[in-house]
């Protein structure tokens, strides 16, 4: 046991120091030339662009990573769903819809009022795909993430057809895309708003791992299960329609973190949210440098280089868990 907690241990240490290490290169690289020599000796042209460009970028990178990474651990405390997530249960789908309908009701609106639409169509969604997961039961839970895939293919049916009844196709096919390019300093103000709702996962972080063991067992240790879940919900929410709103979409980051991260420290939300959120912002720092120097001097977007390296782990994921049941 001993053994195993200094293993652990070592592997934090070893977290932590390659999310640094992300930090500094997400810092330095860029189309514009930035050293760490410059920096040292004071040169302005670098601090400009440290400060107006990286810096802020970084930060997006880590509040957005960190943020999805626990939506999706409470999703899966909650649900006790390893395969559930924003991205595989219609949240994310809802969101793009509510901002198509803020769009077709108000026409172009400020952030805040798209993040409005997205979170009021998020929250509904989530809600509606966790009272179906109750009612219906699965043999296997690897059906779970194929029905909501289901789910939010219908609501992603519903926007396309209200945005091809509206001429609004090609506003549909502009919102969504993921990335954080382009941006600078006061670009990603809404995004701190994640950081209340990453600060409340944390300090409910013990009482979404009791709801997950039920309603009866929530009860017996005196904690409120219709209120718990539901600042669960809100949570998932305000994380999903931010972050879409901001930064568009980045799939199976909420999916395959806490995944990955339980498969080494367990399931108790409390101890391994920090992990969590560290594997989660390293994760996606390591793909968006990716996409930064893949065609450098040009740049992809992020969500393309997640949806591979996200699907080649996902299928990873699967296959050991199947395997596992087999055996």
């Amino acid at each position: 046991m001993k053994n195993r907690r200094t293993w652990l241990q070592a592997r934090r240490v070893w977290l932590v120091i390659l999310f640094i290490l992300l930090v500094v290169i997400s810092l330095l690289v860029g189309v514009l030339d930035l050293s760490l020599s410059d920096l040292l000796k004071g040169d302005s042209y670098a601090w400009n662009i440290l400060w107006i460009s990286r810096l802020p970028r970084t930060i997006a990178i880590i509040l957005t990573a960190s943020s999805l990474s626990i939506a999706g651990l409470i999703m899966q405390a909650t649900s006790r769903n390893k395969f559930i997530s924003p991205s595989t249960a219609g949240t994310t789908n809802a969101a793009i819809l509510g901002v198509l309908i803020g769009y077709l009701i108000m026409g172009h609106q400020p952030v805040i009022v798209r993040s409005v639409f997205a979170f009021v169509f998020a929250l509904f969604s989530t809600l509606i795909f966790m009272m179906m997961l109750k009612r219906i039961k699965f043999k296997n839970v690897i059906y779970v993430p194929l029905i909501g895939m289901m789910y939010g293919a219908m609501i992603s049916s519903v926007a396309t057809f209200i945005a091809h009844r509206y001429q609004a196709l090609q506003f549909l096919n502009t919102i969504g895309i993921g990335g954080f390019s382009n941006k600078a300093i006061g670009s990603y103000e809404l995004l701190y708003l994640v950081v209340p709702a990453i600060v409340l996962a944390w300090l409910y972080a013990t009482r979404f791992s009791i709801v997950g063991m039920g309603d009866d067992f929530a009860k017996n240790l005196g904690v409120h299960y219709g209120f718990v879940i539901s600042v669960g919900l809100i949570i998932i929410a305000i994380v999903s329609s931010i972050t879409f709103v901001m930064v568009g979409t980045l799939p199976f980051v909420g999916l395959i973190v806490p995944n990955l991260v339980s498969y080494y420290y367990g399931d108790h939300v409390k101890k391994t949210v920090i992990d969590i959120a560290l594997f989660g912002s390293t994760f996606v720092l390591l793909n968006d440098i990716i996409s930064r120097i893949v065609v450098f001097p040009y740049e992809i977007s992020i969500s393309f280089t997640m949806g591979i390296t996200g699907a080649v782990i996902f299928l990873i994921i699967i296959f050991r868990r199947v395997k596992h049941e087999d055996a």
